[in-house]
């Protein structure tokens, strides 16, 4: 019997306007430099406007001060995952230009490379004998950023979405469906098969999802989730949607489906900032919709307020597998700065919120607070 590691994640990094990133971390650093393996997503490309090339989307994601990176080390992040929808933003030189950093500061990352090859190179840290393999995976697109032999790009599994009529009338409302084909779903169970041949615990980062503040999870997150698990997976952490999602367990093996934001901080969705002839019909619709104009109370934190509730996922582990599992309640301050909460200062608010989100997505887990006040237990 080894001895015992913690295996944490939280969800978004935006490192990007205004000032240096670290002064954000305030109120969770110590807790964060206490995990064993302390894992984060950086979620935009981190280079410099002079490098930038057109987006491949509709929203894209300025560049974000390469600089910003070096604080994480300091932190207390150990391991950074890349694989996402706003990855290719900034074109080749954002992939390149953030792997880049990131390796000068001695940072270990996966999800993003030069090609294929490297975007899908897992990374390993050992801790108190116990080794921790990790994989970064986008299912969330676009496809333009998908790493290919020859370019560039993010780690994936393709999703593919069919749109099905509710009644026999032209132009009628749709039913969506998501799902994996058989290929795609081939070639994941072989990848975390090889990730679990190499390491004790194997754990799969997907970028995945829609964001809203409903619980609903869409249909390919579970079933995609299973699959790495029943491949050998220990732990799926899920990340994109910008809000908290429900936590669920699968033969014993946790599920974090949405780890929400954590530090964020951008002005790439604030008008006369981000003027792209895409982003200005984006903030014009906004408007429209009644969401701009006042909808945010920070100009740099451009969601809602229930997205301000986040936590830190926390998994006990050790060489033969999952031992614990639960999360460390934290908030997002309007200053931007994320502050850790227990029982007794506002993480009942955070609980209330995981535990509606996991029961309206009908995921079966109980999640208590520990007899400290500290740490909720998924049970």
């Amino acid at each position: 019997m080894s001895e015992k590691i913690s295996i944490c994640c939280v969800g978004d990094l935006i490192l990007d306007e205004p000032g240096p990133a670290e002064p954000y971390f305030a109120g969770c650093k110590d807790v964060l430099r206490a995990q064993d393996v302390m894992i984060g997503h950086v979620e935009t490309p981190h280079t410099t406007k002079d490098r930038t090339e057109p987006s491949c989307i509709d929203i894209q994601a300025p560049p974000s001060p390469p600089q910003h990176l070096e604080c994480l080390p300091d932190v207390g992040f150990n391991v950074v995952t890349t694989a996402g929808n706003h990855s290719y933003d900034c074109g080749p030189n954002g992939i390149l230009d953030t792997v880049a950093k990131l390796d000068e500061i001695g940072l270990a990352h996966c999800g993003t490379g030069k090609n294929i090859t490297e975007a899908k190179k897992p990374v390993f840290i050992e801790k108190k004998g116990v080794k921790v393999g990790v994989i970064s995976i986008n299912a969330a697109g676009p496809r333009l950023g998908w790493a290919t032999s020859q370019k560039p790009g993010a780690n994936y599994v393709k999703v593919e979405t069919a749109y099905t009529p509710k009644f026999d009338m032209p132009g009628g409302p749709c039913r969506t469906d998501t799902y994996l084909l058989p290929d795609a779903q081939k070639q994941l169970a072989e990848e975390v098969k090889d990730l679990k041949s190499k390491c004790d615990i194997a754990v799969v980062v997907f970028h995945k999802g829609n964001g809203g503040d409903i619980p609903r999870l869409d249909d390919y997150e579970q079933t995609m989730s299973y699959l790495c698990i029943d491949a050998g997976a220990d732990i799926i952490f899920g990340v994109h949607h910008h809000i908290l999602k429900g936590v669920e367990y699968y033969k014993g093996k946790p599920i974090y489906h949405g780890l929400g934001n954590f530090v964020c901080f951008t002005y790439a969705m604030t008008s006369g900032y981000n003027d792209t002839p895409e982003m200005v019909a984006y903030l014009k619709e906004r408007a429209r919709q009644g969401r701009g104009g006042g909808h945010y109370k920070v100009d740099f934190y451009p969601w809602s307020e229930k997205s301000r509730l986040t936590i830190i996922a926390k998994v006990i582990a050790d060489k033969d597998g999952v031992c614990e599992c639960g999360f460390i309640p934290a908030y997002i301050e309007d200053s931007g700065n994320v502050v850790v909460k227990n029982r007794e200062n506002g993480g009942q608010d955070v609980l209330d919120f995981m535990i509606a989100q996991t029961d309206g997505a009908y995921l079966g887990v109980k999640l208590e607070w520990s007899e400290d006040g500290i740490f909720v237990r998924m049970l």
